[in-house]
């Protein structure tokens, strides 16, 4: 009767009577391990996660940073948990040998953070060695060009720059970090005076903005700290891109406020030439005159109207450094001949560019007073040429081309689509003297062609013709330098002799927006001007403004770079596994 009284369900025990009770803090104690876990686990993910958020999501670093925080405490609160463990660890045999590696690595570290922090320092204060800082880029991109560093050295006051930008959007950001970038290194090679900045939130601070007269944004305010003389330089729009401001904005405004006199170049109009404005239009000018740009000089465009005008009414030293004359088609008026003559004998340098059998008389008439005949016809050259066309002359250094001079040193390769050349109008040895020992004019040739060259005058044929052509090398870049005309006697300003340089080139193409980046001829262009402006120093070989360094591939080329990288080291390293522990199982 008992036994059935104690089978009914009432009288079971139930579960929560028969369970032990387990106290809370053993009951931690028994699961230690798997809390430690859990918090090294959250603590590393912790870690990882406010890094990424840091990494790729800018405008949340704060967040990320409270992550990471909260991720360490959870490693410290571990470690405190697992104290016997972290002991064993480190003070153990084992731990030992892993405290001496830790130590090494630790000092490298250490090593390393000072080395980078002198480093930083050195390179960050004014006008740092140049060892300092090396751009390996194709086209030096992250350093500022001679010339920059130029005017910087020649500052007369210290210079504030303050820039206006707006950084509430992810374009502006952008920009603002491009042109610090670009000021940043502005103020590092600063010279004597130091070029500084600042950046000011227009929206934050209108005053400021009102205050230097600006209008628009983004914004540089150029002033001088001494003569508070300042310059306002508008950008681009960033929506465009990070680049809107470039090297050169910022250095004429400097020159200005530091009333720097920029020499002027002239292209002259009024005779068919290239347009030096338009850099769109593949037989236009405009690359070469924003070439000019960088290189700080003035470019305008004239007439010889205009000029002989200024002539008339200036000074010399007023007057354009270098005229450009790029491939006149049209003939010189009376007046054009009289302001290009009186330009000359008052000393001024003179580019001519000619495209083959395009020359006018005039011209022509006006070089023969300095012995420099225009050969006819177009040169073609077999041994060195741009297939598939013998005409589209290739001028190599290789080739014994480039004949040395300051225009032309360390040039490898010239391109030239159709050229004419130049010759002597008369016997080079029967050119009277200007001093002792100094002719009237002489001749340096530039770039000639090779001796498998002649004077095409039939481009249907293509053929030399021994009766009618001339055979190579031909001169088709010159230099002459002029002290007087064969009949007008020695040009002089009353004390001294007086030089007109020249340059002449038998192709205007070369320099055209079609062909200017390609091989040397920018490089032969601009050198040509600073010769004639009398800016040897500035002449150099320059790095290209833009450099494309996309990978164009294939669809199959593709396919292989995607798959090798996904599955080609994943398996050979699984193979390299699979092979380990076979040979050691």
């Amino acid at each position: 009767m008992s036994t059935e009284n104690n089978n009914r369900p009432e009288q079971r025990p139930s579960p929560d009577s028969v369970r032990q009770k387990t106290p809370i803090l053993q009951a931690l104690r028994a699961n230690t391990q798997s809390i430690r876990q859990a918090l090294a686990i959250a603590g590393v993910g912790a870690i990882v996660f406010g890094l990424l958020i840091w990494i790729f999501l800018r405008g949340l670093e704060g967040p990320a940073f409270i992550l990471a925080g909260v991720g360490f405490a959870l490693l410290v609160v571990d470690a405190i948990i697992s104290l016997a463990t972290v002991r064993e660890a480190v003070f153990g045999r084992r731990g030992r040998y892993g405290l001496n590696t830790a130590i090494i690595f630790i000092l490298f570290v250490a090593i390393a953070i000072v080395v980078n922090v002198v480093l930083h320092v050195a390179v960050n204060r004014p006008n740092p060695a140049g060892w300092l800082r090396v751009d390996t880029t194709a086209n030096k991109q992250f350093l500022l060009e001679e010339q920059v560093v130029n005017t910087l050295e020649n500052l007369k006051e210290p210079v504030k720059i303050t820039a206006f930008f707006p950084t509430d959007t992810a374009a502006d950001a952008a920009a603002w970090r491009d042109t610090e970038d670009m000021l940043s290194e502005f103020r590092r090679r600063s010279g004597e005076f130091e070029v500084d900045y600042e950046l000011v939130d227009p929206e934050l601070n209108p005053n400021v903005a009102t205050g230097f007269g600006v209008t628009s944004f983004p914004a540089l305010a150029v002033e001088g700290q001494e003569s508070r003389r300042t310059e306002v330089v508008y950008g681009d729009d960033p929506a465009d891109g990070p680049d809107v401001f470039t090297e050169q904005e910022v250095v004429t405004a400097l020159l200005v406020i530091n009333q720097i006199v920029q020499k002027e170049i002239v292209f002259v109009t009024g005779h068919s030439e290239r347009n030096a404005i338009d850099v769109e239009e593949i037989t236009s000018y405009g690359l070469a005159a924003r070439a000019l740009n960088r290189e700080n000089y003035t470019v305008l465009v004239e007439t010889l109207q205009e000029l002989g005008t200024r002539l008339a009414i200036s000074e010399t030293a007023n007057l354009p450094a270098v005229i450009v004359f790029a491939g006149p088609t049209q003939e010189l008026l009376g007046v054009d001949q009289q302001a290009l003559l009186n330009y000359a004998r008052s000393g001024g340098s003179i580019l001519f560019l000619f495209e083959p059998d395009e020359t006018p008389d005039s011209f022509k008439q006006f070089l023969s007073r300095y012995a420099v005949s225009i050969g006819d016809g177009e040169a073609a050259d077999i041994a060195s040429f741009v297939a598939p066309n013998p005409t589209f002359v290739q001028v190599k250094k290789s080739n014994s081309q480039l004949p040395p001079h300051p225009i032309t040193e360390g040039f490898e390769v010239l391109y030239m689509p159709g050229t004419s050349h130049f010759g002597w109008a008369i016997d080079p040895l029967s050119v009277p003297l200007a001093a002792e020992n100094t002719p009237l004019v002489s001749q340096r040739i530039l770039a000639s062609t090779t001796i498998s060259s002649w004077s095409e005058t039939d481009p249907e044929t293509l053929e030399f013709n021994i009766e009618e052509e001339v055979a190579g090398p031909l001169p088709i870049a010159v230099v002459v330098e002029a002290r007087g005309e064969l009949s007008g006697g020695v040009y002089s300003d009353g004390e001294n002799l007086v030089t007109s340089n020249m340059v002449l080139i038998g192709d205007t193409d070369f320099a055209s927006n079609n062909y200017f980046a390609s091989a040397n001829n920018a490089d032969l262009f601009v050198n040509a001007v600073n010769y004639l402006a009398k800016d040897v120093e500035l002449i150099s070989i320059r790095a290209k403004t833009e450099a494309n360094r996309q990978l164009f591939l294939t669809q199959n080329e593709r396919d292989f770079v995607r798959w090798s990288g996904w599955l080609l080291m994943p398996s050979l390293i699984g193979l390299y596994g699979v092979w380990t522990w076979w040979r050691r199982r």
